[in-house]
């Protein structure tokens, strides 16, 4: 079955996303470089090779489907930032929402069309929002905790560096 034109258009659209995502984490990544927070600088460099490994799974899923790839100009990442380690981690958060909610529009356009097996490939995406956003979440409350302490944030960020990358799945700090 031909994939319909509009979930064509709108799984390119969100390769794009992804690779926004995965750039605006190794900015992040950048940034924590310039810091004494190398550990945090690791996970955001592994967030963002999560990132770009979700861009390839619907660019491969594009091809399986031999629907036209249309790659979209993405913009430069922000990698500087005037706060601390748990607002950075607020705004991945609320990166991680928005990507979420495309998800979700995805999965209700796939669900219009009646294209089932997007219905199904969609499927392991929403499980990964609900594994990053709880990830993330934690990661703040950990750092809110923490607050001014060096000691704990230092603590935190070792664990951060000791995350290892996961093939296909959540890799978590």
């Amino acid at each position: 079955m031909k994939l319909p034109s509009a979930l064509q258009d709108a799984l390119n659209a969100q390769i794009k996303n992804e690779l926004q995502a995965h750039y605006n984490y190794l900015g992040m990544s950048a940034h924590f470089e310039q810091t004494a927070y190398l550990g945090f600088a690791k996970w955001m460099r592994l967030q963002s090779q999560e990132e770009y490994g979700h861009a390839m799974k619907l660019y491969d899923y594009l091809r399986e489907r031999n629907a036209t790839i249309e790659l979209q100009t993405i913009d430069a990442p922000k990698t500087s930032y005037d706060c601390g380690p748990v607002e950075i981690f607020e705004i991945t958060l609320k990166q991680e929402q928005g990507v979420t909610q495309q998800i979700n529009d995805l999965y209700e356009l796939a669900l219009n069309q009646k294209d089932y097996a997007t219905l199904q490939f969609l499927t392991w995406f929403l499980q990964e929002q609900v594994e990053e956003e709880n990830t993330v979440s934690d990661i703040i409350d950990r750092l809110r905790l923490a607050s001014d302490n060096t000691a704990g944030l230092l603590r935190l960020d070792d664990e951060a560096g000791r995350r290892a990358a996961q093939g296909g799945g959540r890799a978590k700090a």
